[in-house]
């Protein structure tokens, strides 16, 4: 059953994103001899945002995509869940300050902004015991972790999740252009694990971990391809602060029906020049343009098009399924085919009741602790009625009963019969086209074999979306790399 809630968000999208073309189509560009036909692969937020900008810019722009729906990795439910209750199964957020680019969709479109409880209060399973922010931010429990007085006072000062700064906030002055790690006196440190270097920093056996080493020192055994680098590290930590961002975003937001309401807008402002159930099965390109082959609808039937330039707006996961040719560069090819990618479910649980605010739980914003289910925290909070729905992530494939089973073992409470159904959203599974959440780190070591080959392009093939940017922070990079692209093809 559609509730009104949904029925109000559509016709708001109508008029938002409607409103929004022709007022985009009246400061158009008259076309001329710089108007270039472009072919946009994938129509995620990645590949909607460059073919919008594009378009009004004044390009002739087309945006193949290969399934039913358009959003890729950012995704709405609204179906099984009763009373007007929704779920964003893919992106969740986005934060302010940060996702600059982003954040210009959502004022130029004037869509409706919350601010998101689930980074505040929070409550987390430290060594198997639960503990309050306030616990955690506490002197003496910090000492009885392991930190040791300096890493302390430093969060004493600053809190204790702006800790990492103390080590890696003193080499972000080195960084001066955010996409350049080398040349600046690091480059070794490609082959320095994280913990190694902390520990020369003077770091605890707690901040070692606590920063995110996958391990504390070489000495326990040979570096491996998931270990992570301490040039990685600080590189990704350099562009937060050079951003002026803090390390922990607890000021973040989503948009009001849900996050899927920003492609949404953008796939109704392009109208017909979205294809979708079009997946590409080829790509040739020289220095005149490119050719892109695809199939279209039920039949399959193999069309063809031909465009001045072409963006490939899809994960590295799913570009081997699109046979390229001339084939890539050996440098590009190896950062595509290597390109760390991780998967993870997201799980829905819906209850008739706020079950937890009392029943002696500080919060519902849980740090578990747990694989199966490492976050918790409330999702539309704002839809009225005593039904909830409260969100988390797993591993990739993972069963409804299995996560609704940890999560009655992790709770903290007296473990209510609230809880009505559980849904398991699997998007290796059920967005094939979508695998692939954000990028990890590169492999240990080859940071100059993935940097910055990953993002550039090959002649009139382009390459934007979560995985083609500096800091793969989901939503962000995907904007931030499609301006990017945008930007080299208006000006070619």
């Amino acid at each position: 059953m559609q509730s009104n809630r949904s029925s109000i968000t559509r016709r708001r999208l109508l008029k938002v994103s409607t409103g929004a073309l022709l007022a985009g189509a009246a400061s158009l560009p008259a076309a001329g001899p710089n108007k270039k036909r472009v072919i946009i692969i994938g129509g995620g937020i990645g590949g909607l945002s460059c073919a919008y900008d594009l378009m009004e810019r004044g390009h002739d722009v087309t945006v193949l995509e290969a399934s039913r729906r358009t959003g890729g990795h950012v995704k709405t439910i609204h179906d099984p869940l009763p009373d007007g209750l929704y779920a964003d199964v893919g992106a969740e957020q986005f934060t302010n300050p940060g996702y600059d680019t982003y954040r210009e969709w959502v004022r130029k479109f004037d869509l409706p902004v919350l601010a998101y409880e689930r980074r505040r209060n929070m409550f987390a399973n430290v060594r198997g015991q639960w503990r309050t922010e306030a616990e955690l931010a506490d002197a003496a429990t910090q000492r009885g972790f392991g930190f040791n007085e300096r890493e302390v006072a430093f969060m004493q000062e600053h809190g204790w999740k702006e800790m990492s700064r103390l080590f890696f906030g003193p080499m972000a002055e080195k960084f001066k252009d955010e996409y350049q790690p080398f040349g600046l006196g690091l480059d070794d440190l490609d082959h320095v694990l994280l913990g190694d270097w902390l520990a020369e920093q003077g770091a605890s056996e707690t901040a070692r971990g606590f920063c995110g080493g996958s391990r504390l020192s070489s000495r326990d055994k040979p570096a491996t391809a998931s270990d992570v680098s301490a040039l990685y590290r600080i590189w990704q930590e350099s562009i937060v602060k050079l951003r002026g961002l803090p390390v922990f975003k607890r000021e973040v937001f989503r948009l009001k029906g849900g996050n899927q309401l920003l492609p949404d807008t953008f796939a109704q402002g392009l109208g017909d020049r979205i294809r979708r159930n079009c997946p590409v099965t080829s790509l040739e390109h020289d220095a005149g343009g490119v050719t892109v082959t695809f199939t279209e609808g039920p039949d399959k039937k193999a069309q063809t098009l031909k465009a001045d330039h072409a963006v490939l707006c899809v994960s590295p996961l799913v570009l081997p399924g699109i046979q390229i040719s001339p084939a890539w560069p050996a440098a590009k090819k190896f950062a595509l085919e290597h390109t760390p990618m991780g998967m993870q479910s997201r799980i829905v649980l819906q209850a008739k009741t706020r079950f937890w605010e009392g029943d002696s739980v500080p919060s519902i914003n849980f740090e578990t602790g747990n694989s199966t289910m490492g976050l918790v925290y409330e999702c539309a909070h704002e839809v009225a009625g005593e039904s909830c729905v409260l969100m988390g992530s797993g591993p990739p494939a993972l069963s409804a009963e299995d996560a609704l089973a940890a999560f009655r073992r992790f709770y903290p409470g007296r473990h209510p019969d609230s809880i009505q159904q559980a849904i398991v959203h699997q998007w290796w599974k059920e967005e094939p086209y979508a695998v692939g959440c954000e990028r990890h780190p590169f492999e240990f070591g080859k940071l100059a074999q993935f940097w910055p080959h990953l993002i550039q392009p090959i002649g009139r093939v382009h390459f934007a979306g979560a995985a083609f940017d500096n800091l793969p922070w989901g939503q962000d990079a995907a904007t931030r790399s499609a301006r990017r692209v945008v930007k080299a093809i208006d000006a070619a």
